[in-house]
């Protein structure tokens, strides 16, 4: 019967010579790297080479999902997408929520390994063992929520013997088929693989979109332990009250703490607080204006995606979001407080398909561009001074479409930058813009916030380890070690997968090897799954230096180094954070992990591909 958890197939797809095959997962494979974006990394390190064009036919595009995946865990409904990123060109992992995931379970499939590129533009249809490459010229140019609505309306045409018909669909929009930097790949009415620009990847193949509906099932190994397990856990997120903040708020309720702590985004990160959001430090005035309803991924109860809408007729429907990432990239970064204009931006994203966090810094970059003079209007197209709302809609279209000054956007903010004379000017590192939340605060800690984003091995990001909010030391080296050992417990949480947004911290970091040990029957030790967790992020950066990255692409911009906010704020001190977190990593001081290090945990045959 094989191991409880996994399926046990991976689903392999040949778009140019139009080739479908299943193979067999190795127990090496679901054993010593789990799933999801651990065993995602494995599988593109085994076998693809780092150096292809990511927008190359060469480039793969692996969707992972984890043994906990489709069980019905607590905010375990989430998947991984593993590829190339176009935009950083180093390794890309976003995960993703909704239903996806628990399809391509019950469909069959562990993994979905995407290759090659397709003559015409196609999606493939995958409804349990009926694998089908389809034309999509009709779907071609087409914005999110129409692509997903027809081919929910085809798919539906194949009923399972009970009637089901809760099809998910990945699709990308226009920005993917346009090969815009930042492009993402959309899911199940608004979710997002934001960051990386996989949309990008998706749409270099032709590939619209991917429809999936299965109606199998999972095993679980400790059937009545694991339904215990679920009514423990669920008591106690109620009694601690995170079931009910997280399912009433959302991540609405972040804006508050960023204000305080000066950690919010603002006028391209000039400064860590922003008067024109004080009226959003009371989540409820951001729910009462523009929530629908809450809705939750799968088999997860608390609920905190947020359906919006502003009723304004030239933006049809309702949205997923804003996030907190996108109300401070477009709002306070840009210099907007209308939340209107926010929730037209991050709608225009969802429907055209880019990510709001790297669309926000690359409007924000050009804005301080132009306020300085470096960009012109004539360039441009209009003014572009921050807290212009309607300049960003107008540019977010353009963007999509790569028109005009779109066309420069379409290449992110770094590339932007670079052009008009000041790369300094672009906040973000690996060519991938900052997260909302600034690495500039005002109590002392909060500076690791600059290291994790420079360490991070898919650029600038704010979901690759936990940050702190509760040191008041100036001795970072306590900090240093915090963010290797939720680097690498971040990585277990990606592999089950479970909801790091639910998972992120101490309360919970026991979960995930009680998890496994139920739906799997494999005993996992804590320093089992760190150790594994470890090696993940070594086999990250062993593919970024085969890529040919390198330790100066772990920098900050100057600003984080020298220029503390006005209204109170922190200089990152990064040379010496660094030098403790690659003596602590066991890397060299280039940050190239050592023989011995490699040797420890099972990497030894990637020392040569680093030399």
């Amino acid at each position: 019967m094989g191991l409880c958890g996994w399926k046990g197939k991976i689903l392999r797809v040949d778009l140019t010579r139009g080739k479908i095959g299943e193979e067999d997962l190795s127990d090496d494979l679901m054993l010593n790297y789990i799933g999801g974006r651990i065993a995602g990394n494995k599988i593109l390190l085994d076998e693809m080479d780092p150096m292809v064009d990511p927008l190359g036919p060469d480039n793969k595009l692996i969707f992972a999902t984890g043994p906990l995946t489709g069980t019905g865990v607590p905010a375990g409904g989430r998947f991984i997408a593993v590829s190339k990123s176009p935009l950083t060109g180093g390794i890309a992992n976003p995960c993703c929520g909704g239903y996806f995931g628990a399809n391509l379970k019950y469909a069959g499939y562990d993994f979905l390994i995407i290759e090659g590129k397709s003559p015409e533009p196609a999606y493939l249809s995958i409804v349990n063992d009926q694998v089908t490459i389809k034309p999509a010229e009709h779907l071609w140019g087409k914005w999110a929520t129409e692509t997903e609505n027809a081919i929910r309306a085809e798919l539906s045409d194949s009923k399972d013997a009970w009637g089901r018909n809760t099809p998910s669909v990945l699709l990308i929009g226009p920005a993917g088929e346009n090969l815009v930097s930042f492009a993402s790949i959309m899911s199940d009415g608004g979710r997002a693989l934001g960051r990386s620009g996989l949309g990008a990847v998706m749409g270099s193949k032709n590939l619209k979109a991917i429809g999936v509906k299965g109606t199998g099932e999972v095993r679980i190994a400790d059937v009545k332990g694991f339904q215990k397990a679920i009514i423990d856990f669920i008591g106690e997120a109620r009694e601690t009250g995170q079931l009910e903040n997280r399912s009433k708020w959302g991540t609405w309720d972040l804006i508050g703490r960023a204000q305080k702590t000066g950690t919010l985004c603002s006028l391209n990160f000039k400064e860590g607080d922003f008067d024109g959001f004080k009226p959003y430090e009371d989540p409820a005035t951001i729910r009462d204006k523009i929530r629908v309803r809450d809705e939750a991924c799968f088999g997860c109860p608390f609920r905190c995606g947020k359906r919006s809408t502003i009723f304004d007729p030239a933006y049809p429907g309702t949205a997923k979001g804003p996030e907190h990432e996108t109300l401070g990239l477009f709002g306070s970064n840009c210099g907007v407080a209308d939340l209107d204009e926010i929730w037209k931006a991050n709608y225009l994203c969802n429907e055209l398909g880019m990510d709001t966090i790297t669309g926000g810094a690359t409007i924000s970059c050009a804005m301080e561009l132009y306020e300085l003079g470096y960009l012109t209007g004539k360039t441009i197209g209009y003014p572009l001074n921050f807290g212009n709302g309607t300049a960003i809609l107008e540019l977010l279209k353009k963007t999509a479409f790569r028109k005009d000054f779109g066309d420069q956007l379409a290449d992110g903010g770094y590339a932007v930058a670079e052009r008009a004379g000041h790369p300094e000017l672009f906040m973000g590192v690996k060519k991938q813009g900052f997260p909302a939340w600034h690495p500039q605060g005002r109590f002392p800690g909060l500076e690791v916030i600059g290291l994790q984003y420079a360490t991070s091995p898919v650029g600038a990001s704010h979901t690759k380890s936990v940050m702190t909010f509760h040191s008041q030391s100036d001795d970072l080296t306590p900090l240093v070690a915090w963010t290797k050992h939720y680097q690498d417990y971040v990585s277990i949480v990606d592999a089950g997968v479970l909801c790091w947004i639910i998972y992120h911290g101490p309360m919970w970091e026991d979960k995930a090897s009680s998890w496994l040990e139920l739906v799997t029957g494999v005993s996992y030790s804590q320093d089992k799954l760190m150790m594994i967790g470890e090696k993940n992020w070594n086999m990250e950066r062993l593919f970024n230096l085969a890529a040919g990255l390198s330790s100066e692409d772990d920098g900050l911009p100057q600003r984080m180094l020298t220029e503390a906010p006005p209204r109170g704020g922190r200089v990152v001190d990064l040379p010496p954070l660094l030098e403790e977190y690659h003596r602590i990593r066991g890397w060299d001081n280039k940050g190239v992990p050592k023989p011995e290090k490699l040797e420890e945990l099972g990497l030894s045959e990637w020392k040569v591909k680093v030399q």
